[in-house]
This record gives C-alpha cells, sequence and structure tokens, in this order.
C-alpha cells in the first residue's frame, strides 16, 4: 500500500518519494499520479519552501517543521498580488477560434485554382512580396496582383 502525505486543502499538489526512490506527483484536483526526475521534485520542494518563507517572513534555514511542511506546493499560495500580475496563468489563445479559423481556410482553399492557392499560401500567408513572387515563378508582377484580387473577391462571398 503506498502511503501519500496529508497536505493542507489550499494546496494543488501532493509530493512525495516512494520506498524504492521514485519521486511522485499527485494533481489534487484530478487525481492524476505521475513519476517526475529528481530534478523535478527538488525545484518543486524549493519552490514550495520559499512561498512558505515568504508568507511567514522567515528567511531562516531549514527546520524540522519545513521537511515535513515541503512536501507539497500550490499555485493557490501565491500572494494575492503576484497571482494578479502573474501573465503565464492565462493563456492569451483561443484554440477554439484558432481551430475553427484552421478549418474555414482549408475550405476556402479547396474554392481557389492551383495557382491562386500559391500565390495565397506565399503571398497572403508568408509575405512574400508579389514582385519576388512573379520573379521566381517567371510571371508579370501585373498578373500576380490579378490573382490576389481575385483571391480578395472569393474571400469576401466566402467569409
Amino acid at each position: 500500500m503506498k502511503r501519500i502525505p496529508k497536505t493542507p486543502i489550499e494546496f494543488d499538489y501532493d509530493l512525495w518519494t516512494t520506498e524504492d526512490g521514485k519521486c511522485m506527483v499527485r494533481v489534487k484536483r484530478t487525481g492524476e499520479v505521475t513519476e517526475v526526475d529528481r530534478d523535478v521534485m527538488k525545484a518543486l520542494r524549493a519552490e514550495e519552501k520559499r512561498l512558505r518563507r515568504s508568507y511567514t517572513g522567515s528567511n531562516s534555514d531549514d527546520t524540522e517543521e519545513d521537511e515535513v511542511n515541503s512536501s507539497t506546493l500550490s499555485l493557490d499560495a501565491l500572494p494575492e498580488d503576484d497571482v494578479k500580475a502573474s501573465a503565464w496563468l492565462v493563456d492569451p489563445r483561443d484554440f477554439a477560434e484558432e481551430v475553427t479559423t484552421a478549418m474555414l481556410e482549408q475550405d476556402f482553399l479547396r474554392i481557389l485554382t492551383d495557382t491562386q492557392r500559391d500565390i495565397f499560401a506565399k503571398v497572403l500567408r508568408e509575405g512574400m512580396k508579389p514582385y519576388d513572387y512573379a520573379k521566381a515563378n517567371g510571371v508579370s508582377a501585373s498578373s500576380v496582383t490579378q490573382h490576389i484580387q481575385a483571391i480578395r473577391i472569393k474571400a469576401k462571398k466566402y467569409f
């Protein structure tokens, strides 16, 4: 029977070492348990100690109590000011919107000609200049411009 240490409710993780020396982490919310590298375990325990000391204002050396309490780490343990200022807590990207946009773009590409698809990819998506595209593909710059206009007309109708 494995022994998972009891930790305060406000912590998100349980940290422990098994009898055979494996470093384990359990996410309280999901119950997911995983083995982590010893360096990761050291970093998590050091961070947890640092957070505990920031609350107490203590800079003393490790005590036995610190060792007992060092078995957990929590994002909830951050001081309120740090939580508000921590941009890393929120992912600014909207993956649902990215997936929807990619699907719409794939459908839109089906109504373009092969030349228009190539111009769309290289000029409109990758940012190649129309003149450079024309030179690289042996066509006139005005032809590339006309294709871009046709792509934009189709896009207005499609979207």
